[in-house]
This record gives structure tokens, sequence and C-alpha cells, in this order.
């Protein structure tokens, strides 16, 4: 009798690696295998961006210890703002881009709005700080997928978010299953004590559905 690892072994000394590729959707693409790299053309984040909602400011004009400036203009996510004034601070949200001429942010925790529309800081800023650079995640020519790899949950959010529309695959795999047996009896037949239930065959496709990776056929005989 062979053991389990001998008999994989003659499996595979006849198996052949699907050579087959496929142009899929990438929102339809999951558990499929990667049959080229995935390259970045874009930055992610592409543009300076707020990690907090609070104001954007230039470090510069808080030289001398000056702590109250009048805000400029709100700059909510989606939108780019203008060019910071001198001497002002522009009201931010988390995720929009940081406008020229700014070089840190201040989170709302460390500011108080004043009735006149100012706003009075707690602190003084630091170059850079609460800001996420274009790029930071993802950089343009960087190779984000490899082939070979499997489209995961996590592999098409980062597709998704380079702007990928469709991806190349390998065709999946075809499996055909052989049931032989008078004991044997399909799901819902009627069981008498010499039968036996082919339970695996819903766990086998069951597998196929989680790995979205092979195309399974099955046939039933008595």
């Amino acid at each position: 009798m062979l053991t389990v690892e001998q008999a994989k072994a003659k499996i595979l000394e006849g198996a052949e690696a699907v050579a087959e590729v496929e142009d899929m959707v990438t929102l339809y693409s999951a558990g499929k295998i990667l049959a080229q790299d995935i390259v970045s053309e874009i930055k992610v984040p592409p543009l300076d961006n707020s990690q907090m909602d609070g104001y954007a400011v230039r470090c510069a004009d808080f030289a001398g210890g000056r702590r109250n400036f009048p805000v400029s203009q709100r700059i909510f996510a989606g939108h780019v703002g203008t060019e910071l004034e001198p001497d002002t601070v522009a009201r931010i949200f988390t995720g929009a881009p940081i406008p020229p001429g700014a070089d840190a942010v201040i989170p709302q925790e460390e500011a108080s709005e004043m009735e006149d529309g100012s706003v009075e800081f707690h602190c003084d800023p630091k170059a850079g700080a609460w800001i996420r650079r274009a790029g930071c995640d993802i950089d343009v020519g960087q190779t984000v997928l490899k082939k070979g790899d499997r489209l995961t949950p996590p592999a098409l959010g980062v597709a998704a978010s380079i702007g990928v529309s469709t991806v190349k695959v390998y065709r999946p795999i075809r499996v055909s299953l052989f049931f032989t047996g008078d004991e044997l009896a399909m799901p819902g037949e009627k069981l008498v004590e010499v039968f036996i239930d082919i339970s695996f065959i819903s766990v086998c496709k069951d597998t196929k559905k989680k790995i979205g990776s092979a195309r399974f056929s099955s046939s039933f005989y008595e």
C-alpha cells in the first residue's frame, strides 16, 4: 500500500502547471492566481494629506510665541484648498490635502475656537506633524502584487487602491470527482444500515468556493 506522501508524489508526476491566462474584472477575481506582476502607476495617497481633524499651519508663523490666528479657509476631504495666506491657518479634516504653504497640522484637541472666529492653540507645531506624505503607502513604479500571488481580499483591496480594474489570472484548475461503490448514497437519499452518505461532496464544493481557483465536476456510480 502506498503512503500518503507516495500517493501525492505519483499524482504530481503527471500534473502540469496551468499556462492559460484569462483577463478578469478585479472585483470578481477573489481566490484566483495572478499571471503577471501588478505595478502601480500612481502614488497612494496621491497628495500630502492630514491625518487628523484640525488646522493646517505654517510653523514659521508661530515664531515669537504667537498662538492666536484667524482661519482663512476650510478644507474637506475630497477638496483641494488654496495656498495658505501668511499669518492664518486652515481648518482641515482627515484625509484632506495639505494646502501649499502649510507644513504641519495641529489636532483640533489642541485648539480652541474664539468668539471672533479665530483659533487659540495650546501648543507649538512641529514641522511635518500629522501629515501623511504622498506615496507613503505606495509609490509610482512599486510592484504591489507579484505573479503567482493569490488574490485574497486584502490583495484585491491593494489592486483597487491603485485603480486596477482588470487583472490577468491563470485559468482555474479543473477537478473531476468520481464516486463508486454499492454502499454509497447521495446526500438526501434514504440511508439503510449498509449505506454511507457521501458528505464530502459538499465539503469539496465548499472548498472550491473558498479558494476560488478550481472548477469541480462530479459523477456518482452505484
